[in-house]
């Protein structure tokens, strides 16, 4: 699931010293909902506001302050870039603000290109999915009526289940991908945290958020639908209520094969290798397996190549009819001094940082025949 990072105020204000201008701005779109004046605001005065302040919309104000904080990272740059250009719409035609003041302004302006920088971002955090596969692949016929009406069944869905219809549902589109963020459940609300001394105080405030983000990422062309939820009952709620919304038949991706995406057992083969374009690189460097044998011996390998460890230890001949339960790769990209760390388990369930190179990970799990076309 998205991980916040706690709101360092002090920090994300001090980028608009020079700048008080982008932050009366944003108070003006509030109006008489916060209790503020503009005529003379400074930073100092902006953070004293953010203490002691008050207004019927102070907590509205506070959660954009956050949402825009959430975007102060090279990542969320990258994503205010992208979704400033699909709209046609230049923040910064110079390029020298800070990307604090970027997303500020952006949020300020153009509240639409900051939602889809924001659920861009939420996106790529997002690591943890469960993959289907439809009969083939399909365009969603008429988007945004499938938006509105998912929308209201998830909320009708929720309700029941958690006795709260708050849904939001937003989408975008990226090549063959169409892209759903669910913000959902009830809000939570953390006290403001003071740091410093009484005389010098400092916040660091954590303010309403959307408790909950799930994930529907489908593919047109190929048919695939990789669904990010938290709790296994919601994700086949959400699995359910996209394939009868978008497609008309809820059990699209009810099928036994439907969960039949990853095929471990292929590691076995006695011809199994890591093939890989120039320049990059792969390993086998985790592997669960179980053997059918007396007792059932279990074992967990560990190396930085996988492969070879059980050649050497006389293992890998052992392989074939044993029961392979997760596979976890790491997969090098010249521009990604990290490398990609791809957890797969059971049929249809694929953990990595979708960021980058997240279809070129698809790509290699497809050549290398663990990925069931």
């Amino acid at each position: 699931m998205v991980k916040h990072r706690v709101f360092n105020a002090d920090r994300f204000l001090d980028k608009f010293e020079g700048r008080e201008e982008l932050l009366h701005s944003y108070v003006g779109i509030w109006g008489d909902g916060i209790q503020i004046g503009t005529t003379s605001l400074d930073v100092a005065g902006f953070k004293d506001f953010l203490l002691n302040g008050d207004g019927g919309q102070k907590d509205q104000f506070m959660e954009g302050l956050y949402r825009a904080y959430d975007l102060s990272n090279e990542r969320g740059h990258e994503d205010l870039a992208a979704a400033c250009q699909d709209l046609n719409y230049e923040p910064d035609p110079e390029g020298k603000l800070p990307v604090e003041c970027l997303s500020l302004k952006v949020r300020t302006e153009n509240e639409d290109a900051f939602n889809l920088a924001y659920d861009r971002c939420a996106l790529h955090q997002a690591e943890r999915f469960s993959v289907y596969q439809g009969d083939a692949g399909r365009a969603i016929a008429d988007l945004d009526a499938a938006t509105v009406l998912l929308q209201q069944r998830l909320a009708a869905l929720f309700k029941d289940d958690k006795n709260s219809d708050r849904v939001l549902l937003r989408q975008y589109q990226e090549g063959a991908y169409t892209n759903f963020i669910v913000y959902h459940e009830k809000r939570t609300q953390a006290m403001l945290v003071f740091q410093g001394s009484r005389i010098n105080p400092k916040v660091s405030p954590t303010v309403l958020r959307p408790a909950q983000q799930d994930f529907i990422s489908y593919n047109k062309e190929t048919g695939q639908v990789e669904i990010e939820a938290r709790f296994e009952k919601e994700e086949g709620a959400l699995r359910t209520s996209f394939a009868e919304c978008c497609f008309g038949d809820a059990e699209l991706f009810e099928k036994p094969e439907a969960a039949k995406k990853f095929a471990l057992g292929v590691i076995a083969c006695e011809d199994f290798a890591l093939d890989v374009d120039d320049g990059d690189s792969a390993a086998l460097v985790e592997l669960h397996f179980k053997l059918k044998q007396k007792h059932g011996p279990a074992f967990v390998v560990r190396s930085k190549d996988v492969l070879d460890t059980l050649q050497l230890n006389y293992l890998r001949k052992r392989l074939p009819g044993a029961t392979i339960q997760k596979a976890v790769f790491k997969i090098g990209f010249p521009d990604d001094g990290r490398g990609k760390r791809v957890e797969i388990s059971g049929t249809n369930k694929i953990s990595f940082k979708r960021a980058t190179h997240a279809e070129d990970v698809f790509r290699y799990l497809l050549r290398w025949k663990l990925l069931n076309a």
